[in-house]
């Protein structure tokens, strides 16, 4: 039988590589103890040197095999997730094999290697930027960082054992349908193959293993078989996989002989149909406008070492509270965990093989291809990936390499289709979809540009906008709100033509989160932000953008990209203020007065699903009650509104005109008119100094948010993720500090730093002295192997709060 034993725990850790471990009487001495995943280096937020984690280590630990592990053609296998950028691998002093490439994974074969009792395990990691392997060898805008950064395994088999099994729903949309499984066995199965059975059950994948299949097939295998194909036909009944309605299945293959099962694999997937057409995107023969994002796969001070919950945890707030139906893997495949989250969540998938800009010689290729085998089998059974990326990201055109590409991956897999993104013009189209990079949009009337132009094509052809915004216009979480408001309605612009286009598939924006970079990109602290997210997953204004776009009925979004304060935006400007929603009608409030009802700007914004209501007069209808005629109450709506965006010198020779003739008409001197202006908008010396904006759906009122021009720091929110924690030395949460003020708003200005401090079985990743960057921070907690209740607290000069998270064993 199949045996797989993690190997998160043991591990010992030294920079550099002397070789003294070969030594059958080594001890190592004044090595750092580790789990894994686990970085070579723990590294601060920001302004660091990149060559700082760029450094060979080495990696001990020791195994326990027992005599059955060895018995009679038996084998063992070590699995390797991913390691950064090289690994040579040891036994006992003996090398087993290595493995070039961090972001796919390998195994090793160490049949003949290893004894009863213990053995010595020694992984020789090169993390430095080794310019024959992808995607290095010229710059690189992203940080790679080091270390064995995903999960080992040792894994036990018979000499007859299943290596892969390819799961092919067909007919999703008949109401009868089939389920092909291509099972490759391997090498040493073939001779023992005429006394082989092969035997699939098919579940939905919630249920347990022991409950009743849905059906099940069977095959004797022929002698010699290296592959075999099994079919399930007719099934009825079958969900189909949805991004409202994520239904997966799962396939339970076992392998049986003379003397029962020798072998069993379950693998997941789901029904669905994907096609690219020039009409845009299809799924299960409904068109899906794309509303996606790019995501880097690095935290702080970790850089990729993060465990499988904070894995998902971005595929959770990607889906759940950005509301995407996508995510590029920009630039490499991201952990199976993330991916396991975007199956579950119905959150699609452009994946995609390592690389950025350069491509290297025909040996750097071919790393390449093999890099693009071993993702594609891995994930091919997936149902969120809809795209594989068989280009390596806005590289020139290469026609032998990406022919070469593609034909692996429609080999591999013919169910997907292929894409390639690229960065200019006119570019050679060998792919199924035209994936095209368009920075065009900043921020003046151009937005997109027309697919046929991009393509150089006299017929449209399946286009799909890869990345736009970013480096076009970076924003700090802690910049000011001017520039905020601005990074949103950027990407609300290009969204919205996106989704206008009939002829273009959606807009995946650049990108989720900021990430560490190289000197070459960034802001000069080595950190491109170009994220609607910071580096610790902490909203910009643009992330409710597309928060936003979901319907109420699955929840309700209103956000304003205003602080209302009087003088943070230039000149003191007040106006306008984009209130990020999804209810039809919004209604604003001064100090408990009603100032008037405002709703979705679709003249500016007429394809997106819930546009902004955009507040661009804070006179709203309380001229009503002046003697002002409606047409009256409008311009001096108009006027009042430009003079508290741009200022009085933004009026122009025919609004001055008009609005002295207002004047004239009811009266008024200039000043009876600037006084107007105090009194409905400026507020100077008002007492009360709160706004109001209560959000309605179909005339009800279904939220309410307040916020103050006289905000001040009152309490320190301290929020974790998680409850609890599994009690195995690697699980890990996000805890978030906020200063919030009076009206439980971030407040963003106060300069605070508090210090961290820990109690009980966890340990912080990251310093225990943390600035709050704009009013906000977060870190991580990672559980010890023991069960209890974690206590994290934080105090700064003038605020202090703590949580509790439990810990315990995996149920």
């Amino acid at each position: 039988m199949r045996r797989i034993e993690g190997l998160a725990q043991g591990w010992l850790l030294r920079r550099g590589d002397d070789s003294a471990w070969l030594s059958p009487d080594f001890e190592p001495e004044g090595w750092e103890s580790v789990t894994l995943p686990r970085s070579n280096i723990e590294l601060p937020l920001n302004g660091f040197d990149e060559k700082s984690y760029q450094f060979i280590s080495t990696w001990l630990r020791d195994l326990e095999i027992s005599a059955g592990d060895l018995g009679a053609g038996r084998r063992q296998l070590l699995d390797f997730e991913a390691v950064m950028t090289a690994a040579r691998v040891f036994v006992n002093g003996r090398e087993a094999g290595g493995h070039e490439g961090g972001y796919t994974p390998f195994s090793l074969e160490l049949t003949g290697l290893l004894r009863e009792g213990r053995n010595r395990l020694a992984v020789v990691v090169d993390s430095r930027e080794l310019p024959g392997v992808p995607p290095f060898g010229h710059v690189v805008d992203y940080l790679s960082f080091g270390g064995i950064y995903r999960e080992v395994f040792l894994r036990v088999v018979e000499a007859a054992s299943i290596a892969s099994v390819f799961a092919r729903p067909e007919g999703a949309l008949k109401a009868r349908k089939r389920l092909r499984l291509e099972v490759e066995f391997a090498a040493s199965t073939s001779p023992a193959a005429a006394s082989l059975r092969l035997v699939a059950e098919l579940r939905p994948a919630k249920v347990r293993p022991s409950s009743p299949a849905l059906a099940t097939a069977s095959l004797e295998l022929a002698p010699g078989s290296g592959a075999a194909e099994l079919l399930f036909e007719d099934l009825e009944g079958i969900d189909l996989w949805e991004p409202a309605h994520p239904a997966l299945y799962s396939v339970l293959l076992r392998l049986e002989g003379a003397g029962g099962e020798i072998d069993a694999v379950s693998v997941r997937f789901g029904w669905r149909e994907a096609e690219w057409r020039p009409e845009g995107f299809f799924l299960n023969g409904r068109l899906l406008k794309l509303r996606g994002l790019n995501r880097h796969q690095a935290w702080p001070y970790v850089g990729y070492a993060m465990p499988e919950r904070v894995q998902r945890r971005d595929a959770e707030i990607l889906k759940r509270e950005l509301g995407l139906d996508m995510v590029r893997s920009s630039h490499y495949p991201p952990s199976r965990h993330f991916l396991d989250a975007c199956d579950e969540l119905g959150l699609l998938v452009f994946e995609e093989l390592p690389g950025w800009h350069h491509i290297g010689d025909e040996a750097w290729k071919r790393r390449a291809l093999e890099a693009l085998e071993a993702m594609i089998l891995r994930d091919r059974n997936r149902p969120s990936v809809v795209l594989w990326g068989v280009r390596v990201n806005e590289s020139a055109d290469d026609h032998d390499f990406y022919t070469r590409t593609n034909a692996l991956a429609r080999r591999l897999d013919p169910t997907r289709a292929t894409g390639g993104v690229r960065w200019h013009e006119k570019s050679e189209l060998l792919e199924d979809v035209f994936t095209f990079n368009d920075f065009t949009h900043a921020g003046g009337k151009a937005v997109l540009k027309a697919p046929r132009r991009v393509t150089g094509l006299r017929r449209d052809v399946p286009y799909l906008v890869t990345e736009h915004d970013g480096h076009m216009f970076p924003v700090k979480r802690f910049d000011q709100e001017e520039r905020l408001a601005e990074q949103a309605l950027r990407h609300a612009r290009v969204l919205d033509a996106a989704l206008g286009s009939p002829s273009i598939a959606g807009a995946l924006g650049w990108c989720a989160f900021d990430y560490n970079t190289h000197k070459d990109f960034g802001s000069g602290d080595r950190v491109c932000y170009h994220g609607v997210s910071d580096l610790f997953r902490i909203p910009k204004y643009a992330a409710f953008v597309y928060a936003s776009q979901v319907e109420p009925s699955e929840r309700i979004v209103l956000e304003a990209a205003s602080l209302f304060a009087k003088g943070e935006r230039d000149a003191a400007a007040l106006l306008p203020v984009q209130v990020w929603t999804n209810c039809d009608e919004v209604l604003l409030y001064r100090a408990g007065e009603r100032i008037g009802s405002y709703r979705p700007d679709r003249a500016s914004f007429p394809h997106l699903p819930h546009p902004p209501v955009v507040i661009a007069d804070l006179i709203g209808d309380r001229l009503a009650g002046e003697g002002f005629s409606a047409r009256d109450q409008r311009l001096a709506k108009e006027i009042v509104g430009v003079v508290l965006s741009k200022g009085l010198q933004a009026l122009s020779w025919l609004q001055l005109l008009r609005m002295g003739h207002l004047l004239f008409r009811k009266r008024m001197s200039f000043a009876d008119g600037e006084r107007l202006v105090m009194r409905f908008a400026m507020g100077w010396g008002q007492a009360d100094e709160t706004w109001e904006l209560a959000g309605r759906v179909g005339g009800k009122e279904v939220a309410r948010r307040r916020y103050g021009g006289d905000a001040r720091a009152e309490r320190l929110s301290m929020e974790a993720d998680d409850e609890a924690l599994f009690s195995d030395g690697v699980d890990a949460t996000r805890v978030t500090l906020r200063l919030l003020d009076q009206y439980g708003n971030l407040h963003p200005f106060a300069a605070e730093a508090v210090e961290l401090s820990i109690e009980g079985p966890g340990e912080l990743l990251g310093p225990s002295l943390l600035p709050l960057l704009g009013g906000a921070s977060a870190f991580w907690v990672r559980s010890s192997p023991e069960a209890g209740t974690i206590r994290v607290a934080a105090r700064g000069s003038r605020f202090a709060a703590e949580t509790r998270i439990a810990s315990g064993p995996r149920p």
